[in-house]
Order: structure tokens, then sequence, then C-alpha cells
């Protein structure tokens, strides 16, 4: 379970690594690059966001509370006409009651004025206190009875025409319909403000008239709300309490008056007020209430100041924030880069106090504690640089003592060894004028001398390369690593073996100090792989084994040597050539013709590498248990080996700077592996097949 739990989380963390980088590499390439590099602009970019976004929330507050206000104040006007409306509607149906209440009679049924008019005062007392009085109108347009005396005996049309009309519709009711006819609009009389109602009585020819006194409504109308106007028209826009009004009022050409009119409620917004409209329950009047915009909306204008205030606030506080916050960290961290820029250019001596104790006062009194650690490791880089002056001096005298003893003792024991050789030439040709029997005898001697001879010299070859193969190379030129190959190949008595070089380029190395490494690489791969030569799997290690050139039968020469080298210190680092070990310069691909004594050719191939190349032959290849000592100084497996030759193409590779090893993972043969060998500055393109 802890194992798959904490693979869980691993893969969680990947992932949210992977987003988190994605989200990053998304914010890279949409922040500008000057964005990027500076806090400042960071910074106010940031509060610049931060104020946009209050402002566009404070301007969509703005917009939205206005609205909602506005549209409340609205809807409060249309609440208000239709109040108004139901109010009136309410008032008529009050009076159409009365109306049908009080002809129900029978009285009216006998014409006798004085009945009537005992019955009609009857009525007037419980009539309600708008009633300004109730009137019999006989079938002849005649008023027989009435609360009002001095209308008795009169005619409608010469006292009150404004009767006719409900009269008129009253009248026309047909069969057993009861219907209340209503005046158009209002009319005065003695400074009141009345209206008649008009109904049929139900015994009888003639009508019962009763009249309302609208003051106490219109004036109720009109004080509803201060700001508010109210009308009430009737179909032609008249207003009907305005009965001085002859001309109908401009609304009545609109089509929300029209929508009202057929009893639907509307509104109306104009340059200066907004009006609504509401039908009044079973008439074909309109209410129509009116308010200015300046005061309709003047709650919503004084909440819109507020919001405005408060935003512009806030954006003026976040503002001076930010300018205050920005400053005290942006201009701090301006001057702890420059005195940064200072350290870094070398003057430790810059100014880093400061008296603030906050974050950014504990960066001034980090960056102080690393100066201090700065001071005190340049301190001891001078002493480790002024100690590794005076090892690398002392080393540059000890390898040029080395260099002297070497050479001093090349030649120092070259000179007895050349001596010898001599005397052992004057002796061979002495051996042919003794017997045959002696000289038999003595050419098995004078031939281990000889051996002896060559081997002592290769040992102080071997011992000469080493003391100048380490010295650090200090100036390299370009070459072609296939031609110092083939250069090297040319030295080598290689015998059958076949040297191939598939594809070259370019590299940076010193030619003759590269050449000398190859030729103890080919060396190794021809006296230990090849299968004329090989003794045993044990005997490939350190190639100590006989070889070809060596022509002795207990002769055996080391690879790191040269083939031949005469007496002259400048042979000894290249290897010269003679007539054991000169090649002909068309072995240099294909290698010899000679006979192999298994018919089975050695092949050796130089192959790039990513970072340099390899040598690889196709032998019986390096015992694994040996693989970590090749390289070893003296480290062989042949009693007559050295154990130079590789420790020599280590110690030229490390000259150069370059690494090798052996390629364990490699079972043609053996591979040695040379790696850090390209230099940038070479081209790497430059290969060729």
């Amino acid at each position: 379970m802890d194992g798959s739990n904490a693979a869980g989380s691993d893969a969680n963390g990947a992932e949210t690594g992977d987003r988190a980088g994605s989200v990053r590499g998304v914010a890279g390439r949409l922040v500008p690059g000057p964005v990027r590099r500076s806090y400042a602009l960071k910074f106010a970019v940031a509060m610049a966001v931060v104020i946009l976004l209050v402002t566009a929330v404070g301007v969509g507050s703005y917009v939205q509370i206005r609205g909602i206000i506005d549209d409340d104040a609205e809807n409060t006007l249309r609440s208000t006409a239709t109040v108004q409306a139901d109010s009136v509607g309410e008032w008529l149906a009050g009076m159409r009651a009365q109306v049908r209440g009080f002809s129900g009679s029978n009285v009216y049924a006998t014409e006798n004025p004085e009945r009537i008019g005992e019955t009609l005062e009857a009525s007037q007392v419980q009539a309600s206190a708008d009633v300004a009085g109730i009137h019999y109108v006989g079938a002849d347009g005649t008023i027989l009875a009435s609360t009002v005396a001095d209308l008795e005996g009169s005619a409608v049309d010469a006292r009150r025409p404004d009767w006719a009309g409900p009269i008129a519709v009253a009248r026309n009711a047909s069969g057993d319909e009861f219907r209340v006819g209503v005046s158009n609009r209002a009319y005065e009389s003695n400074g009141r403000l009345l209206m008649a109602f008009a109904g049929r009585v139900r015994v009888g020819e003639g009508v019962l008239v009763v009249v309302g006194d609208v003051r106490a409504d219109f004036e109720q109308l009109h004080r509803t709300r201060s700001i508010v106007r109210t009308q009430l028209l009737n179909p032609e826009g008249q207003n009907v309490f305005a009965s001085r009004q002859t001309a109908p009022s401009p609304l009545a050409e609109t089509a929300a008056f029209e929508r009202a009119v057929a009893g639907e409620p509307a509104s109306r917004e104009r340059a200066s007020d907004v009006l609504a409209f509401a039908p009044v329950p079973d008439t074909p009047w309109v209410v129509v209430t009116e308010a200015p915009k300046s005061q309709l909306y003047q709650a919503s204008e004084t909440v819109g100041r507020n919001v405005v205030v408060l935003v512009a606030a806030s954006i003026t506080t976040l503002a001076v924030v930010g300018f205050v916050l920005g400053r005290g960290t942006v201009v701090p961290l301006l001057r702890l880069r420059r005195r940064a820029e200072a350290m870094a250019d070398g003057d430790l001596d810059v100014d880093l106090s400061t008296t603030r104790e906050d974050e950014i006062g504990r960066l001034f009194v980090a960056f102080d504690d690393m100066r201090e650690a700065l001071r005190s490791q340049i301190r001891e880089a001078e002493t480790a640089r002024e100690r590794a002056e005076r090892s690398r001096a002392e080393l540059e005298r000890q390898n040029e003592r080395l260099d002297q003893f070497a050479s001093t003792v090349s030649h120092d024991l070259r000179n007895p060894l050349n001596v010898a050789s001599g005397h052992l030439q004057l002796i061979d040709r002495k051996v042919d004028d003794v017997g045959e029997d002696a000289a038999e005898a003595l050419d098995a001697h004078v031939e281990k001398i000889d051996s002896a001879h060559l081997r002592m010299e290769e040992i102080i070859s071997d011992v000469l390369a080493l003391a100048r193969q380490g010295q650090d190379i200090e100036e390299t030129q370009s070459v072609d690593l296939a031609t110092v190959a083939r250069d090297a190949w040319a030295t080598v008595d290689s015998g059958s073996a076949t040297l191939t070089v598939p594809e070259s380029r370019t590299i940076a190395a010193d030619p003759d100090r590269l050449r000398q490494a190859f030729e103890n690489l080919f060396r190794n791969s021809v006296e230990h792989g090849s299968t004329s030569s090989r003794p045993g799997a044990d005997d490939a290690v350190e190639h100590g084994s006989t070889s070809p050139r060596s022509q002795a039968p207990e002769d055996t020469v080391e690879h790191g040597s040269t083939s031949s080298r005469p007496g002259a210190d400048d042979a000894v680092e290249h290897g010269s050539t003679s007539p054991r070990s000169q090649a002909p310069e068309d072995t240099v691909e294909h290698g010899s013709s000679g006979d192999d004594a298994d018919g089975d050719a050695l092949t050796v191939t130089v192959e790039l590498t990513d970072t340099g190349f390899a040598v690889a032959d196709d032998g019986t290849g390096i015992p694994p248990e040996t693989v970590d000592d090749v390289f070893e100084y003296g480290h062989t497996t042949d009693e007559d080996g050295t154990g130079f030759g590789l420790a020599i193409v280590d110690t030229v590779v490390e000259a150069h700077g370059w690494t090798v090893t052996v390629d364990r993972d490699y079972d043609e043969g053996a591979r040695f592996v040379v790696s850090d060998a390209f230099d940038d500055d070479v081209d790497t393109d430059d290969r060729e097949p």
C-alpha cells in the first residue's frame, strides 16, 4: 500500500509539475519580455489590472444598480397609475350600485312628484357623502322631482344638458337590461365638480339621475405623489375632470394610449418625463400618471453617484497604496541589484546597510552575509591559487628534471648498447671464420644477445615516452583523424591485419602524440588480437606475446614500444621505421599480404562516436577480470612485456583532456573508446566517408 501510495503521489506530483510548467510556458509566450524581466513593470501591470477590474466591476455595478432602480421607479409609476385606475373604477362601481338601488322603488310608477320627492329625500339620506343630488326625469325629459328644489319642473336640455348623454344610454337599454349611463366628462355647477349617473327606474318610464361630486376623488387623484401628475382621459383624449378643457390631450395620439383604451397597461418615455397608462375597469377611460425623469430617477442618480464615488475612492486608494508599496519594494530592489552588479564587477565595498526590518531588510542582510562569505572564499581561493601556482611551478621543474633525466638515461644507456651492438656485429661477421659446428652454436647466443639489446632499447624508449607524453598539451591543431590513424598504421608491423576507417572528421590535437597513441593501440590489437600469435586468452591482457616482427623463438616485444628505434632521442617519441616494422604504403588500408597461420585475418577499425572515436578489433578480446588494470603502469601478463603501451595511451589521452575506457559490452574483440575529444571550435559536420 505504501509503495502504491508513493507511486501515486509521485505521479500526481509529476502531473502537477507538468501542468505548472505548461502554464509557465504559456505565460512566458503571452507576457512580453520587458515585463518578464522587470519587477517594477510586473507590479505596475498587476496594479493596472486590479484597477481595471475594480473599474469594470464598479461600472458594471453602477449600470446594474441604475437599471434596477430605474426599473423600480418605472414599476412604481405604473403601479400608481393602476392603483388610481382601480380607485376610479371602484368609485364608479359604487355610484352605479347606488343608482341601481335607488331606482328599484315602486313609487316611480305613480308619477306623483310629491311622493317621488319624498323617496328621493330618503335616498339622499342613505346615499354616500359624494352624492350631490338625486333627480327623477320623466319620459318627456322634464325633471319631475329632485333633491334640489330649483330644478323641479325644468327641462333637462335647458338646465342640465350634461345629463342628456347618460339619460340616453339608460333609455336605450333593451328589455330587462339595466344600464347606467355615465357622463363622458365632469361638469361644474355652483363651484362643484359633478358627474351624472342615469338609470331607468324598475317600474315606470322615468330615469333616475344620481349626481356625484368628484372633487374629492379629483383631489385624491392629484395628491398621490408630489412628483406625479395624474390625468383621467376619456376615449377622445379629453380630461374627464377638466371640464373647461375642450381640446383633446396629445397623449391620445400615442400607441400607449390606444393600448390602454383597449384594456392593456402601457408606458411611454419622453425626453424629460415618463408616462404610465392604466385602463379604468368597466370603462373606456384611461388613467395617465406622469413624472419628470429628474425626480423619478433621483434615487437612481444618487445611488449612482455614490457608486461612482466609491469606485473612484477605491481606485485612488489602490493607486496610492500600490505606489507606496511598489516604491517601497521596487526602489530597494533596484538599489540592491546595483549593489549586486557592483559586487559582481569586483567591488565588495558597496553599501548594503539598511534600517528596514522586513523581508527587504533581511534580504540586504543576506546579501551582506553573502558578501562576507564571498570575501572569505576569495581569500581562500587566492591562497589556493598561490599554492597551485607554486605546485605547478614545482611540477614544471620536476617535469623538466624528469625529461632531462630520461634523456640522460636514454643517452647513457644507449651508448653502451651501441658499443655492445657494434661488438656483436663483429662477432657475427667472425662467426663465419670458425667451424660450422661452432658457428651454429654461436648463432643461437648471438640472436639472444641481439634480442636482449632490442628489448632494452624498447624499454628505454618506453620510459622516455612516458616521461614526455605526460606533459600537458598547450597547442593543438586541426588534424584529420583518418590521416593520423593511417600514418600510425604505416609504422606498425601489422602482418596480415587490416585497418578500416569508415568515416573521418577533423579533431583538435597534437598530431605527433595522437599518432603515438594510435601506434600503441594498433600494436596492442595486432599483437594480442591476431590469430597468428594467440598463445591464449590470458596473454591478451597486455600485449606481451610474441609477434611476427620479433622473429625470435623466445622474443616477446611489449606493444607500447616502437618497432625499431635508432639511438637518437627524437626517434623514441614517434617511432621510427626499420626493416622489421616498415610497411609499404599500400598496406595502410588493407594490411599486408603475409600468410596467416590460421587463415583468419585480423581487422582493426577506427570509428567515430558521439563525443570522440574508438579503436576496435575482432580478435580475442580482453578477459573481464583484467579490464580494470589494463591502463596501469607495468601491468602485463607477458613475462617479457613492460606494461607501458596502454599506459602511454592513457597518458596521451589525459594530456589532451580526453578520457579512454574499455568497452565492456563489446564482445567481438577489444574496443577502446576515447571520449570528450571533439572541440566545439572544430567543424563537427566536417566528416568524410
